[in-house]
């Protein structure tokens, strides 16, 4: 299994023209969208669909790389909460 350098920084699945993740079965051998891995036929990959066009096309990431995009995505939550949090804004509402 050859795996590269991750291609550009790390994308976050906020603010951006991708649509939900879901995992997938690979039916024939396939590469990781950002570092070329090989997702060997039988296992299970995580696909984020590239939306914006006509159609969704759909791309297959590693566990490594989910992961990280992922990671980045939390940090990216974070920073949005803590600046609505210091512009004095309210909290999520209490439940009545």
């Amino acid at each position: 299994m050859s795996k590269g350098k991750p291609k550009g920084p790390t994308p976050s699945l906020i603010g951006c023209t991708l649509g939900r993740p879901k995992k997938r079965l690979v039916a024939r051998k396939s590469n990781c969208r950002r570092c070329d891995a090989d997702i060997l036929m039988g296992t299970v990959c995580h696909e984020i669909p590239q939306l914006g066009g006509s159609f969704s096309n759909a791309r297959p990431y590693c566990d490594g790389c989910y992961a990280a995009i992922l990671g980045k995505t939390k940090e990216d939550l974070a920073a949005l909460v803590s600046t609505f949090e210091a512009n004095g804004s309210p909290k999520s509402p209490s439940p009545r």
